[in-house]
């Protein structure tokens, strides 16, 4: 709680947060426009209207929330972010819960590796970064991401259900994909792939039933996805930059693409490389910052936003995916549904090690991926996993100390995005005078 509101500050307007709900009000007259005065900076303007490119689920959850508390609007980011993290939290538990279940370990083991690895998503993954910063950029990223790994969830418990927990199930993996695709595209476009595989295992017993939960709420999300691309920008496939209002960013687009397969191997060098930030002598100890990073012609800017690769953010995570490929490609250490599933969350990964641009908030696209393999690795790793518990808890504990310093002092020194009331609240709770004093 203290992370998402930076100390009891619950309706504040973070950057840009009110297009949302300028976005919500021109949904309720029928169109699809935005005020200029609330998209600013980051504006599509097609024909002479203002647009915003910005995924449609957190604007559609501003619709309800205005019209219970009118006095909230423009204001709602922070309720929004910390509803996601919650349903991420336990979307990531039940993943635990769901895999350790099939693991060889003793219960009094399960419940420390479990516990363990909830500890280590919340603190030692993006999540943090995502629910300290809700402007406009982080806020459907969240959402996206939350509703991922509900939807990973779901259909790992579909497959084990029978009866109405099987309707439920599916129903609950259509809609937590269907709105995944509405936050973000990049995190509802592998769960399109995956749906089918899941259709195709139904069993003729309420086949109707089961079909209808779980392809309607997707479809109708995958229509009004494709309706609103076409009305903000006459293409079923989304943005085009052609219409940004950041000149550099718009070129570059043009020029040299939005995805490009040449850029993954240097993506995937700066995401998961061994640099580590720079120590100093004040709380929080690291200092995170961008770094140069300049390919002209791969990426927008020369410098990248990435200030924890994920051998440091997340090791953990990392080895445990790392095992849990194995697992898959191993010949009984996965069956085709997870087989399949692997490559449609791999497929993500690809999209944004592709992109023109490098943040740390992109890296939540990887982790669908990540943590799908990692439940590969806790249900099927056998004698590894027993050998290996007591290493993933010691790489938890250390990728939870090296992220939340990193991340504290990214959000105070280098996140222009921050509100400064937020970060003279994380400064006083390390007991530093605020940047002003300081200067």
């Amino acid at each position: 709680m203290f992370t998402t509101t930076g100390g009891r500050q619950i309706f504040v307007k973070e950057v840009l947060g009110g297009a949302y709900d300028s976005q919500a009000e021109h949904f309720l007259r029928g169109d699809v426009d935005v005020d200029a005065d609330a998209i600013e900076h980051e504006a599509m303007i097609v024909n002479g209207k203002v647009r915003m490119y910005f995924g449609p689920f957190p604007a559609l959850l501003r619709i309800p929330l205005n019209f219970i508390y009118p006095a909230g609007h423009g204001k709602w980011s922070r309720i929004s972010g910390f509803c996601a993290g919650v349903i991420a939290l336990f979307a990531f538990a039940g993943l635990m819960r769901t895999a350790l279940c099939s693991s060889p370990l003793s219960l009094r083991a399960r419940d420390w590796l479990g516990n363990a690895c909830v500890i280590g998503f919340a603190l030692a993954s993006p999540l943090l970064l995502l629910l300290a910063n809700l402007s406009i950029y982080d806020e459907a990223i969240i959402w996206g991401f939350a509703l991922s790994l509900g939807a990973i969830f779901f259909a790992l418990r579909s497959r084990k259900a029978e009866g109405s927990a099987l309707t439920g199930a599916l129903l609950g993996f259509s809609l937590c994909a269907g709105c995944a695709l509405l936050s973000r595209v990049t995190f509802g476009a592998p769960f399109i792939l995956i749906a089918p595989f899941l259709a195709l295992a139904i069993r003729p017993e309420n086949r109707i039933i089961n079909l209808a939960a779980l392809l309607l709420p997707l479809g109708a999300a995958l229509a009004f996805y494709i309706w609103l691309s076409c009305a903000r920008f006459g293409s079923p496939f989304g943005i085009n930059f052609d219409y940004y209002i950041n000149p550099v960013h718009a070129e570059f687009a043009h020029k040299f693409g939005v995805f490009s397969p040449r850029r993954i191997p240097h993506s995937f060098a700066d995401y998961f490389s061994l640099r580590f930030p720079a120590v100093q002598s004040e709380p929080p100890f690291l200092a995170a910052d961008r770094h140069s990073y300049d390919y002209p012609s791969l990426y927008s800017n020369d410098f990248s936003e990435v200030y924890l690769p994920l051998p440091w953010c997340s090791s953990w995570l990392v080895f445990g995916a790392i095992m849990g490929i194995i697992c898959l490609v191993r010949r009984i250490g996965a069956d085709a549904f997870e087989r399949v599933a692997a490559m449609a969350l791999f497929g993500q990964c690809l999209c944004i090690l592709s992109f023109f641009l490098l943040a740390q908030r992109y890296a939540a696209d990887l982790y669908p991926f990540l943590i799908f393999c990692l439940v590969i690795f806790l249900c099927s790793g056998g004698v590894a996993l027993l050998r290996s518990r007591h290493l993933m808890i010691g790489l938890i504990a250390v990728s939870v100390l090296l992220n939340s310093l990193a991340t504290i002092s990214w959000l105070i020194d280098a996140d222009q995005n921050v509100p400064p009331t937020t970060k003279a609240a994380w400064e006083k709770l390390l007991g530093r005078h605020s940047l002003e004093k300081r200067k």
